[in-house]
């Protein structure tokens, strides 16, 4: 006589470690919109920073959430051997349906998405000064939303997993492969999220050592970006001085130091408005240093002073200034000196 196929009580312990690291991925994210927040708070008012500071902000970000979906790449895979040991044993308790795993695991890692798409935005509008057609003035606020996004999410996402671990319901007996094959889909994905969390890490090291602030070209010594404010107003308002030497130490050209050079300019761009720093509030003055040759081309830039997310599209306004010739007793003569740059909450 056959036995009846009758449910059994589902495992407790085979449901909890793969929640528990379902629960850390998700965690993960919420993680990291704190992160995101409290670093856009620090950026708005820092002003020794620049863009080396921010990619290392979002370098430290990044590797932070990558480790912690490390941690929970470990207790998957504890999770896993839990199942494989159940999958060849006789147990009084049956193994839930490997769907429900899918189902926790991909809903565990949406925290995660959004904030990896959270720091490719804050990334793409760092890079791309330009403004793009539409949503720029949104995108301190898609930033923002989108962290408490990741964080309410993780959340609720963790109190499902709560609810999934230890209310009690039962389902057939019998060894089932599902929950094996099904958290190792999982795990593949937790590893895919670890992998793209620590590259955009690298990335953002590596763009990090690149400062497009700095000029290669600036050959001449320029107050750095801890000059002060008594120093900024002396180089604004230093009078015309004549020496020697160019900025190379050729003694055979003169150079003439101007002040403030703006109202000479017979061609002066105005500076694009970098989205990052309009997503961050951003405002203020910003003074470059520059040197111009006996053509009236700009040779070279290097803002000394002003918000940091402000520095490179001032001095790319400013290497696309042009100036009349400038003689002295007849000769051309190189012209060192400022401009200023006033950018304002449009």
């Amino acid at each position: 006589m056959m036995t009846p196929d009758v449910n059994i009580r589902v495992s407790i312990f085979e449901r909890l470690v793969p929640s528990l690291a379902f629960t850390i991925v998700a965690i993960s994210g919420a993680v990291g919109g704190l992160m995101v927040i409290r670093f856009l708070r620090a950026l708005r008012q820092e002003e020794n920073a620049g863009h080396s500071t921010f990619f290392g902000g979002m370098a430290e970000i990044e590797f932070v959430v990558g480790v912690v979906l490390v941690v929970a790449a470990g207790l998957c895979a504890i999770g896993i051997i839990v199942s494989v040991i159940r999958l060849f044993t006789t147990n009084a308790t049956a193994s839930p349906p490997g769907i429900l795993f899918l189902m926790t695991g991909l809903l565990s890692i949406v925290p995660a998405l959004a904030l990896h798409y959270v720091l490719r935005l804050m990334k793409g509008v760092l890079m791309s000064p330009a403004p793009t057609d539409g949503g720029i003035p949104a995108v301190a606020d898609t930033v923002i939303n989108v962290s408490y996004f990741a964080i309410g999410s993780a959340v609720l996402i963790a109190l499902v997993l709560l609810a999934f671990s230890f209310i009690p319901f039962s389902s057939r007996p019998g060894r089932k492969a599902s929950p094996l094959v099904c958290l190792m889909l999982v795990q593949i994905l937790i590893a895919v999220l670890i992998g793209v969390y620590f590259w955009q890490a690298r990335t953002s090291i590596a763009e990090r050592d690149k400062d497009p602030t700095e000029s290669s070209e600036s050959s001449f010594e320029t107050p750095d970006a801890d000059t002060s404010a008594a120093d900024v107003d002396s180089i604004a308002n230093e009078g015309p001085k004549t020496y020697s030497g160019d900025v190379n130490g050729n003694s055979s050209s003169r150079v003439i130091s101007g002040g403030v050079l703006n109202s000479k300019a017979i061609n002066l761009p105005q500076p694009v408005y970098p989205a990052a720093a309009r997503a961050v509030g951003a405002t203020g003055a910003v003074m470059v240093q520059i040197t111009v040759n006996e053509k009236g081309d700009v040779i070279s830039a290097n803002a000394v002073s002003g918000h940091p997310l402000l520095r490179s599209a001032a001095v790319q306004a400013a290497r696309q200034a042009r100036f009349a010739p400038t003689k002295l007793s007849g000769q051309p003569v190189k012209v060192t000196g400022v401009l200023t740059f006033n950018f304002s909450a449009q």
